[in-house]
């Protein structure tokens, strides 16, 4: 009876047809316990790295490659990822080929590709031929196993522009000032156009710098702000380990505050060390859904001109409220080169509705937008890349005679371009996650330390 059944599925393999022949196709060399096939890779834009997503329908044993392209990785089995990040793609290239095969326990059932997706876009698969279909709005409740320490700083999320530079010796920071008043500058923050502007010193006195001992050397890793005096918000991300919900050891981090200049030393910048990391309890590493943590800080930062705290959100939560109001994203970011800015940046984008934002880009945004989560942008050029993961967005409130900020986002991804240069796409939107619908997790942390 066993025998009768594998050489059912074996049969079952041999005659198994492809949705998509000129993407992807099963090969007639196949065995009891594993199929054969092959993927062909076409594009009309310059691919710099190759990642391809393999979806099944019922778990494999392995994926893996014939031809040596790279390497194959899952979390379940059933998503499988095929990248190697040097491989070039472009229009003019022959299409590439990539040959693998499939094992699994013939008693469980043949699982069958249901899709595939290229550097994000879908190429074989039912989103490949474009829905109509209300978005659905993903509800951020993931339960995820305790974070544990490591110190293995090798599997550190790698920032954002994976910038080393040797440690700096601060300089005395200015006087301190005699008040405590959250989302207050000095300096006034000016009028902004569209486009990406400079900063001065001192514009936006909460925005906070993390880098990271490697060896002699730092290395930058994302933005954040200052939300107390000894405490940094920033991106879940930023502080656990690549695509887990694994926290990095806290005694390789080091916060700058004040910092205006990414490469020169600034006389208001106080740096510290980082004594606890907090995650949110349901950081979904995969969506980076509740992408949000704070940074207790080794000693509390001096409030100054150039060192100052930013207001957590006062405001109505719905997200209703907020749609098409400007918020200001700061950040070194990219110029319209391409390169990596040395001073502070400050771009003005509006809100944008969940829905607007899905539809904008499916395949993408569906993915990684949910109740916790906005978008924002102008999808017209607009220096989105200006705002490093972790950075907030801050909007203006008027009090009495006064003006204060007030954090309402926390930067979480956007979408990649596949060329040389650009790191972001300005067409896109960028994702954000909702301050004001953590609130009750940020002061209860807080509290606690």
């Amino acid at each position: 009876m066993l025998l009768l059944t594998l050489l059912l599925v074996f049969d079952y393999v041999l005659a198994q047809p492809s949705q998509c022949p000129d993407v992807f196709t099963y090969e007639s060399k196949s065995e009891m316990d594993r199929w054969f096939g092959r993927i062909t890779l076409t594009t009309p834009n310059t691919l710099n790295g190759i990642w391809v997503r393999i979806k099944l329908d019922a778990p494999a044993i392995l994926l893996g490659l014939q031809n040596w392209f790279g390497e194959s990785t899952t979390d379940d089995n059933l998503n499988f990822l095929i990248q190697n990040r040097n491989q070039v793609l472009d229009a003019t290239s022959a299409p590439l080929s990539i040959r693998f095969f499939v094992r699994f326990d013939p008693k469980e059932g043949v699982p069958n590709v249901v899709q595939i997706k290229l550097n994000g876009r879908t190429i074989c698969g039912a989103a490949a031929a474009g829905t109509t279909a209300t978005p659905v709005l993903h509800t951020s409740h993931f339960k995820t196993k305790a974070p544990v320490t490591t110190s293995t700083e090798d599997e550190f999320f790698g920032g954002d522009f994976s910038l080393t530079r040797r440690p700096i010796i601060t300089l005395p920071t200015r006087p301190a000032q005699p008040h405590d008043t959250c989302g207050t500058v000095q300096i006034e923050a000016r009028p902004l156009i569209t486009y990406g502007q400079s900063t001065t010193e001192g514009e936006w006195p909460w925005h906070a710098a993390l880098y990271r001992y490697k060896g002699a050397n730092m290395q930058y890793l994302c933005g954040g702000s200052l939300i107390s005096r000894t405490h940094v918000i920033t991106a879940a991300h930023c502080v656990t380990k690549s695509k887990t919900n694994i926290v990095i050891n806290h005694e390789l981090l080091l916060i700058y505050l004040g910092k205006y200049n990414l490469y020169k030393q600034d006389g208001g910048v106080q740096n510290m060390g980082v004594v606890k990391i907090s995650v949110h309890p349901e950081y979904n590493a995969s969506y980076l859904h509740n992408d949000i943590s704070i940074l207790h800080l080794q000693r509390p930062a001096e409030i100054t001109d150039y060192v100052r705290f930013v207001c957590l959100w006062e405001e109505e939560i719905d997200l209703n409220t907020v749609i098409n109001r400007l918020g200001t994203v700061v950040g070194w970011g990219f110029d319209e080169t391409g390169d990596v800015t040395e001073t502070l940046m400050q771009a003005k984008m509006p809100v944008v509705s969940t829905e607007t934002c899905i539809f904008s880009n499916r395949d993408f945004f569906s993915r990684f937008t949910s109740d916790k989560t906005y978008c924002a942008g102008f999808r017209n050029g607009t220096s989105a890349c200006t705002g490093d993961s972790g950075g907030g967005m801050v909007f203006s409130k008027t009090v009495g005679h006064s003006i204060i900020w007030q954090l309402r986002g926390v930067v979480s991804l956007s979408v990649a371009l596949q060329n040389e240069k650009i790191v972001c796409d300005t067409s896109n939107y960028i994702v954000f996650t909702d301050v004001a619908k953590h609130l009750d997790w940020i002061r209860s942390t807080i509290a606690k330390f």
